[in-house]
């Protein structure tokens, strides 16, 4: 039984890092949309 217990906490665990890592890359690729969007605007201005 306790092995059941120790790979459920591990599983647990694998899922919420996984979870936040999806969390801080969906947002570093958020800010690089803006970021783009923001220069394309500021190219589109120039012209």
């Amino acid at each position: 039984m306790t092995y059941l217990a120790a790979a459920l906490i591990i599983l647990w665990l694998s899922v919420g890092i996984f979870v936040v890592y999806m969390w801080m890359r969906q947002r570093s690729l958020e800010k690089d949309v803006q970021m783009l969007e923001e220069q394309l605007q500021s190219q589109r201005r120039k012209k």
